[in-house]
Parts: structure tokens; sequence; C-alpha cells
């Protein structure tokens, strides 16, 4: 059960996005192009035999816990031809992740031009000689803003809260060094751990007690001199420089932010939008621009995960009103009113510094040895206790406490509380030790009949 998105492109190290069992020496460079991630992860399920035991433009309309048949029910509408249809399912895997519902503010449903969400690019828009406007200032618009100013006419780009930005290097992989990678598959092992643990060891530096100190107080001086050495203008460097500890929203990673915003063709602005009209924006300080495009980088609602009444769970909960509230999950991954049902990607298991591919194959090993110890004690079904759930959240939110992500300012990674809700506190390497082990005192099962 899952949704996918579209992308201009990918800006992540390529390696973070291969799966352990299925390497990819091909990649063209470090940070490989969408084309490439793309090919690969349309390619992998073609090689497992994944896509005849998928059902495309099928959307899931309603999920509901049925105590007395011990299945989860699942009604569907074909996206091709409006048919309706009811699968009955013991097993529920939910795919869909927190970045699934994009975030658009109402004020630019009246836009009259094209507009679109950066996760739902459209490919079928020409740019070029085109007055652009981008809103948002997050990882999103870093990577959108100057990927196009180039080719428009002008580009509006509004900021709310400015980003700490660290230069990029993006290697070309040579012909020989995929020879190697291919023929010599243990030097792409070696490889890759290198790259793994040079990402698992900055997660020290996210912590509050360490933010005096020596990792983080680098990072911030190299983002501090990478932004003066780039954007001269004193304006404009003020303008994109953070005023809260580095670390608390996502530091994002690009060579060519800074340039493209020092184009010519550039206009940044930090007043809010507070009116549409036409193809008009109107700013708080009572200026105004007219563009041709709209392109919101304006994020997720990453506090719901599902639209309000989509999923019932056992004894009629909504679950979509627990989760967007305050949830309180098992490591992210159950929660005791949703029996055999596993969240890949819930509540707190983001990540901000290494592969999330990493955690989403600890929870699949988890579901798995869970799913067998049902079978082994014949269950109908199982769930998580409570008790385990508030034990664990007890701990999460003490040690989230201690982290960056909670200090001095407000990012996505918080509900409406301030409390974190997104990341997981840890290293990768903490998260799957915690879950190597299936502990059946810290679930509840139904016997078969």
């Amino acid at each position: 059960m899952g949704l996918t998105k579209t992308y201009k492109d990918g800006t992540i190290p390529a390696h973070d996005y291969a799966f352990s069992f299925e390497p990819n020496y091909n990649w063209s460079c470090n940070y490989a192009p969408q084309s490439e991630i793309s090919d690969y992860l349309r390619n992998t399920p073609r090689k497992y035999k994944l896509y005849e035991k998928i059902q495309f433009r099928t959307e899931i309309t309603h999920v509901a816990w049925h105590e007395g048949k011990q299945k989860w029910v699942l009604d569907h509408v074909n996206l091709n031809n409006g048919e309706q249809g009811q699968t009955e399912a013991d097993i529920v895997f939910s795919g869909m992740g927190p970045l699934l519902i994009p975030q658009i503010p109402k004020e630019f449903e009246n836009f009259e031009g094209p507009k679109w969400h950066t996760a739902q690019w459209n490919h079928a828009y020409d740019l070029t000689n085109k007055r652009v406007a981008v809103v948002g200032s997050g990882a999103s618009a870093i990577q959108v803003a100057p990927s196009i100013v180039k080719k428009v006419k002008s580009l509006d780009y509004y900021q709310q809260t400015a980003s700490y930005i660290v230069p990029r290097k993006n290697a070309t992989y040579s012909a020989l060094r995929k020879w190697i990678f291919r023929t010599i598959p243990f030097v792409r092992f070696i490889y890759y751990k290198l790259l793994y643990w040079s990402s698992e060891f900055t997660v020290a530096a996210f912590s509050s007690k360490m933010k005096d100190l020596i990792p983080l107080k680098a990072m911030s001086l190299m983002a501090w001199f990478f932004r003066y050495v780039q954007v001269r203008d004193k304006v404009l460097r003020k303008k994109l420089t953070p005023t809260y500890d580095m670390g608390c929203r996502r530091i994002v990673v690009s060579s060519n932010y800074y340039p493209g915003l020092t184009r010519r063709n550039v206009s940044v602005h930090t007043e809010p939008i507070v009116g549409v009209k036409g193809q008009t924006l109107r700013l708080k300080d009572g200026s105004e621009q007219e563009v041709d495009a709209l392109i919101l980088a304006t994020g997720f609602h990453v506090q719901e995960i599902f639209p309000k009444g989509f999923m019932i769970g056992k004894e009629g909960q909504c679950i979509s009103s627990v989760f967007g509230k305050n949830p309180h999950t098992y490591y992210g991954l159950t929660y005791p009113e949703t029996p055999n049902m596993f969240f890949l990607l819930g509540p707190n298991t983001g990540l901000g510094h290494n592969s999330i591919l990493f955690m989403v194959e600890a929870q699949v090993e988890y579901a798995v040895k869970t799913i067998s110890y049902m079978m082994e004690k014949n269950l109908s079904s199982i769930q998580v206790t409570r008790e385990a759930c508030k034990e664990f959240i007890d701990e999460l939110d003490v040690k989230m406490k201690g982290m960056v992500w909670s200090s001095t300012c407000k990012s996505w990674y918080q509900n409406d509380e301030g409390r974190v809700t997104a990341l997981w506190w840890g290293s990768c390497t903490r998260y799957w030790w915690r879950l190597r082990n299936f502990y059946p005192k810290r679930f509840a099962g139904v016997k078969k009949i």
C-alpha cells in the first residue's frame, strides 16, 4: 500500500538509493541524475518479477480492521475505468511514508497560471523565457532554483527561512572505477561502507551537547565560509544567513544554489506573500510580482500521513487522527490498534544524516521476524502492547530533548506542540541493533480458531 511522486531531479548520493541485496555498479557519478535513479528503481522489481504481483493505477480509498475475520478490509478503485473493489488481507504493509501529501497553502489556490508542487513536477511545461516564481527555501527549492535559473526569463524566489548550505562534490565515476566495482565486489563493498560510516558518525554532531564542540562548529564554519565566498552582495548574503542552530532544520548539500541566486535575473524575497490575484503575487511590504508559472516547494503534511477516516483500526479507532496528533508507535513500525500492520518509514524513523533505505530494510527484516513468529505460534493476529510503545516513546522523548532538532527553530520534524515526530534520534546502526531480535513479551496475539 503506497503511492509514488515525481521529482525533477535527485540530489542524494546515488549509492544511498541502492538496496543492499542489489548493488548498482554503473552510477555515472556520486550524485546520479533522476533518470538513472528512476531506471534503477524500475529495473530492480522487474528483475525480481515483482511487477506481475503489483496492481497499478489502483487507489486505496478505505482500510479497516475486521475483528471477527481477523483481517484487514481494503476498499479500492481502478483509476483507469472507475471500477470499485474490495480485498481482504491477513498482513498489510503501509509504504506511504511521511512525505506523501503535498502542502499547498490556500492563498495559492487562486493563482490562475500554471502551478505545481515539486513532488508533482510538470515535465510537459516549458520554462524557457518564462517569468517563474519558486516558493519555499527547503531542500526541494534549493534543488529546483539553480536548475532552472539559466533557462527562465526571471526567477522570483520567496524564502521564509534560510537554510544552512554546505558544498557538494559530485565526482564522476570513470569506466575503470565502474569496472572495478563490477568485477571486484569487495572493493565496492568497502567503498559503500566508507560512505555509510562517514555519514553515520555525523549523527553525533546533532546532539545538543556537541553543538559547541568541534564537529558542528566545523560544519557551521564551512557553511559560513562557503556563503561568504559565493555571495558577495552583503544584502543578499544577510537574507541567506540562517538565524538558528545548525542542524535544527535540514542541512542541504549544494554547490550551485548560491551561484544561482546571485544571477541578474533572480530576485530573492523574504517578505511573506499575503495575497494572490490572477498571476500576481502580493507581498506584505506592498510589492507585487506578476509571473507566468508558480512552483511550490512548500513541503508536505508530515503530521497527516493518512486522510481523516481513511484507516480504521481495532475498536473503530481512526488511525489518521491518532497519527496526526501525537503518534505513539513502537519504533515507528507497529501500533497497538493496528494488528498485522507494519508502517514502513512511520513516525520517528526519518533521518537527517544517512540512507533511509537502511532503515526500511531493518524494518522489513523485523516485520518478517514478527510474521514468522505468528506462523510458528499459529496466530491469526498480533499487535504490539501499549506498555512496549510507552517504553519506547518515553525513552525517545528524553533522547530527543538532547538533540539539536528540538532547539531553536520550528521545522517539519516537529508537530504543532514542538515534539519531534519525524526523525529517529540516533544512528542507523543503533536502530538496526534495537530491532535485531523479536521479543514476544512486547506483543499480544490471537490464536487461530
